[in-house]
């Protein structure tokens, strides 16, 4: 299995709609600059569960909640968007926080999740 960044976030587009709508948003209080997307965490963990207990889990939920993030983030400015206009980039980069961050916590992994996670930086050198 391929971690190269560009094959995974290919392959995990590919698992959303093409289009998403993001006009309904909700508020919790009038005025405040927080908010939700209906419908939208509801698409990203239906993308994550499928990968529950698989040897790509580590990968694949992270990197399906970094778009989640993404297109939250978006939906403050767009009521559209096509996931192909996305930038990789911006996705990228929160993946590998978030394993990162899931990795420095050692009790939370297991030997193949940390393993995986060694694998995925490995083939993802940004000095390569």
């Amino acid at each position: 299995m391929s971690l190269e960044f560009s094959n995974l976030f290919s392959r995990a587009i590919s698992e959303w709609p093409a289009e998403i709508d993001l006009r309904s948003l909700s508020t919790s209080k009038s005025g405040s600059d927080r908010y939700s997307v209906d419908g939208l965490y509801d698409m990203a963990d239906e993308r994550e569960s499928r990968y529950i207990g698989s040897s790509e889990e580590t990968i694949m939920r992270n990197l399906h909640t970094a778009l989640y993030e993404v297109l939250h983030g978006v939906a403050a400015y767009v009521i559209r968007i096509k996931l192909s206009d996305l930038r990789a980039e911006a996705v990228r980069v929160r993946l590998e926080r978030r394993l990162r961050e899931y990795l420095a916590a050692p009790d939370d992994c297991s030997p193949q999740d940390i393993e995986l996670g060694k694998r995925y930086f490995a083939e993802n050198r940004r000095d390569a």
